[in-house]
């Protein structure tokens, strides 16, 4: 009996220990899943396992993972998602730590300069090597067109560090996918090399080139109103902000495909197309709405606008164009794109051509400089007047008070093209002038005409004058010169006469330079003329007249017709029809 007692509480001794190891052994693969089922080192095949990966492909890896998260988010929140690359070339480019160091320190710069503005892959060139301005300048979009796309980043910069005994040399060029074009080199020297990466930082930041996305025009139809990407998201550098008043957008149009949301069907540059920007940094009230309209009234007192807080994410401007151009309408599937781009140089070499024939210079052309916003606005400051020189070449100089002006392209006496401009954005540019000679002589001609209709019609306001006041006195000869006046004027077949002898030989001169264009804009120009002659010319209009004049004429006391055979003057007839 002993022996039994004794065995009863062995066995529940052992018991409890198994019980305990088995509860010990779960926790434990609830604890660390992944390395109960993770293959051992020894078994596991070394190239599944990489000990650490290249920081470029973590880099890379990151920036994918939070692509697909920023495409969801909305413009004006969305960072820009930019590559930079650094190529090094010289004596001091040899030393790797020497190059780790200088991406570093280009990395922390732009961290500090952009801060969330920007989700930047920043890394040493595997392919722009070496790292020249040289080989910057002779880069082409194709070149980088298949190397960088949409879904890997949206601007890229492209540094290169030039190591010299005495010094470096540092460049830089922005390449923007969306629109797929390269901005121009820029450069700068500097003689140590802590000053590499802040010169590097600072090229980057003045080559970037913030986007604009045209959502809709202002009330009035004057202005076109604009969502800034990553607006909403403050640098926190001030210099890297991405608007201030009076900055110039150049104007780029992408058709996406209807089937395809995400692809480019057609990507087009508007030259000689400019948007001004007017304001940004609207002042939004608590509601949200600007804070004009957060005033109400009460009790006959207007409260002032409350206290707000300021939408940089928004900013309208004033399109320049030298004519109809598809930017700042509808169209479906249509992105409407205005870059952001600030002067890089002091003035820009412009070589002028016309647009049909880019193989000829315009020599000893004829061009007016004119500081004004918009074509219609009153010449502030005497016009500058330019010649072109034998290689059809001027030179236009930046004004920051004026970053936009008006070129008046004379060839002789004739006005040749009227456009605007926008100096030290491409230091050297060739601009094709429209040929709207054609254009802007019908243009002329129907201010010519319009000021011929407004003259005889008040001549004819003067004679009727008169036809009342004879009427009144009772002098019926007087009523009748007034009236032999008025059927003198030009009538509607006169006037279109006028008209279509404008009209003909402007489009014969377009049809024969197989100008499509000048010929569309001279029918429209002939088409409002026309509507203008026929609104005062109207039947209804010399109804009222001709019964008007009869009613005078009975009170001058005058027979409602004349005898047969009578010398008299003139029957009365409805003013303005053809004698």
């Amino acid at each position: 009996m002993d022996d039994q007692a004794m065995r009863i509480p062995a066995v529940s001794l052992t018991l409890l220990l198994v019980l305990s190891g088995a509860v010990l052994s779960v926790s434990r693969a609830q604890e660390t899943p992944a390395a109960a089922t993770a293959p051992s080192a020894a078994t596991a095949p070394a190239q599944t396992v990489p000990a650490a990966a290249p920081a470029a492909t973590q880099a890379a890896e990151t920036s994918g993972k939070t692509a697909a998260t920023i495409d969801k988010t909305p413009l004006q929140q969305r960072p820009y998602r930019v590559t930079v690359e650094v190529g090094f070339s010289g004596s001091e480019a040899g030393d790797p730590q020497f190059r780790s160091e200088v991406v570093r320190q280009i990395r922390d710069g732009f961290q500090r300069m952009y801060g969330a503005m920007w989700n930047a892959a920043i890394r040493e060139s595997n392919w722009f090597v070496p790292g020249t301005a040289e080989a910057l300048e002779r880069l082409e979009v194709s070149q980088l067109e298949t190397r960088y796309t949409e879904k890997d980043a949206e601007k890229v910069l492209l540094i290169a560090v030039e190591c010299h005994r005495h010094g470096f040399d540092v460049s830089c060029r922005e390449h923007d996918v969306r629109i797929q074009e390269l901005t121009p080199l820029i450069s700068r020297s500097v003689f140590t090399a802590d000053a590499v990466a802040h010169a590097a930082c600072e090229l980057g930041r003045d080559s970037f080139r913030p986007i604009l996305l045209y959502t809709a025009q202002t009330l009035d139809k004057s202005e076109l109103e604009f969502i800034v990407q990553a607006g909403m998201i403050i640098p926190p550098d001030p210099s890297a902000a991405q608007l201030r008043e009076g900055d110039v957008l150049r104007t780029f149009l992408r058709q996406m495909d209807r089937k395809n949301p995400d692809k480019v069907k057609l990507l087009q540059r508007l030259d000689l197309c400019y948007v001004r920007i007017t304001a940004f940094n609207q002042v939004l009230g608590a509601a949200g709405l600007p804070a004009d309209e957060q005033a109400v009234q009460a009790e006959g007192i207007e409260s002032a606008p409350s206290q707000g807080w300021q939408d940089s994410s928004r900013a309208r401007g004033v399109l320049l164009s030298h004519g109809l151009v598809p930017f700042g309408t509808k169209g479906r599937n249509l992105q409407q794109i205005g870059v952001r781009q600030r002067p890089i140089a002091d003035s820009s070499r412009v070589r002028l051509v016309l647009q049909n024939r880019p193989d000829r210079p315009l020599i000893c052309l004829r061009v007016d400089q004119v500081a004004k916003l918009r074509q219609t606005d009153a010449n502030a400051t005497p016009p500058v007047r330019i010649l072109t020189d034998r290689r059809g070449e001027l030179i236009l100089k930046t004004d920051p008070e004026n970053p936009t002006f008006w070129l008046y392209a004379y060839s002789g006496s004739t006005l040749l093209a009227r456009v605007p401009y926008a100096p030290g954005l491409i230091p050297m540019d060739t601009v094709k002038l429209p040929d709207d000679s054609i254009r802007l002589g019908v243009e002329g001609d129907l201010y010519l005409l319009r000021d011929e209709l407004v003259d005889m019609a008040a001549e004819k306001a003067v004679h009727m004058s008169l036809a009342k006041k004879a009427s009144e006195a009772k002098n019926g000869t007087g009523f009748l010169e007034a009236v032999a006046a008025m059927n003198e004027l030009p009538g509607k077949e006169t006037f279109g006469l006028k008209l279509n002898e404008i009209r003909a030989p402007a489009v014969d001169r377009a049809v024969q330079t197989k100008n499509s264009a000048a010929k569309r804009r001279i029918e429209s120009l002939i088409g409002k003329m026309s509507d203008s002659l026929t609104k005062y010319f109207a039947p209804e209009k010399r109804v009222a007249e001709a019964d008007e004049l009869v009613k005078l004429r009975k009170a001058a006391g005058l027979p409602e017709e004349e005898p047969a055979g009578a010398s008299a003057p003139a029957p009365v007839r409805p003013p303005g029809s053809t004698p």
